[in-house]
């Protein structure tokens, strides 16, 4: 039998990885480079990219969007955390019907020889995507490290980047110690379903036309349409080409006649009367209130819960 020092220096080989055991392995203290608290407007998103360090986000509040990570697709219907790893090709499609509030931090780790093994096993290559928040106090930790990057920013790189570690041990323990739990997906039908809505707002669009592309009966292709997004497809399609309608208001020199048509409705009158019942206001209305090209994006929101002004993004380090 070796001596303890031996054992601590062991080897333990599992599948083609192997772990070293050293009593100095902690964790690696990670440098934050960015963080934000943002509100997307309905209908946007982010389109695919590659990022060149770690990005952890957190959603409060279930929408019908999706993430896209590697041509996986996660559903956004639950309060979650969802990580990205360097180099990963991932985007972000909003709810269409309501704004996206997330609070964001990019971080990054001085690589040496271990650095690696001494990753948490959730930043790994194999960790998950998404995490499900069933825990205040995972929410609370976000949250304060946001007001610690608004208030202290001097101090981000040290209380900022320990609670962040922290942060990233209890979401790693809640992932070890619920290890069957199971991602929620949305079926490629029914993301499929969606783009070519969004592809064809301008055109004539039936809901059993749509079901026919996806290879299923009206009645399935509904059912699971509205389990997964929140609405029927015919609501989608009004909710979609609302906002779309939104987005033409603030930022093109339309009249709202040519808005009408641009968005698929062939009646003027009845465009302005959906419009008004969706949003409340009429289309005239909605370009007075909320006209402002700098915005492009992002929501007009109100301060939340953190003392960081919405839509604002902080940068603290850059990437090498």
């Amino acid at each position: 039998m070796g001596n303890l020092a031996e054992a601590c220096d062991c080897s333990i080989n599992m599948g083609k990885h192997v772990y070293k055991l050293h009593q100095s392995a902690e964790p690696l203290l990670p440098t934050i480079h960015t963080a934000g608290d943002l509100v997307a407007k309905a209908g946007t998103g982010l389109k695919p990219r590659r990022i060149r360090d770690y990005e952890l986000i957190y959603f409060p509040e279930g929408t019908s969007g999706v993430y896209i990570a590697e041509g996986r697709v996660y559903s956004l219907a639950e309060p979650c955390f969802i990580i990205t790893r360097p180099g990963e090709w991932h985007e972000y499609r909003y709810d269409v019907s309501q704004p996206s509030r997330h609070l964001f931090v990019h971080f990054g780790f001085e690589m040496h020889d271990d650095a690696e093994e001494r990753l948490l096993p959730i930043l790994r290559d194999n960790g998950p995507a998404r995490i499900v928040q069933t825990d205040e106090l995972h929410s609370g930790m976000m949250t304060q490290l946001l007001n610690i990057a608004y208030s202290y920013p001097t101090r981000i790189q040290h209380r900022g980047s320990s609670l962040l570690l922290a942060l990233l041990e209890e979401l790693n323990g809640y992932v070890v110690d619920h290890p069957l739990e199971r991602e929620q997906t949305v079926p490629p039908q029914i993301v499929k379903a969606m783009d070519y809505i969004e592809e064809h707002l301008e055109e004539p669009l039936t809901v059993e036309g749509l079901a026919e592309r996806a290879g299923w009966t009206h009645e399935h292709f509904t059912r699971l349409f509205a389990r997964h997004t929140g609405r029927t497809p015919r609501e989608m399609i009004i909710q979609r080409r609302i906002e779309r309608a939104c987005q033409l208001l603030l930022y093109d020199e339309t009249t709202v006649k040519e808005v009408a048509y641009a968005v698929g409705f062939s009646d003027e009158n009845y465009f302005c009367r959906v419009f008004k019942s969706v949003k409340g206001v009429t289309a005239t209305q909605y370009r007075k209130k909320y006209y402002n090209p700098r915005n492009r994006g992002l929501y007009p929101a109100s301060k939340g819960e953190t003392p960081i002004p919405p839509n604002r993004i902080l940068f603290f380090a850059g990437i090498s």
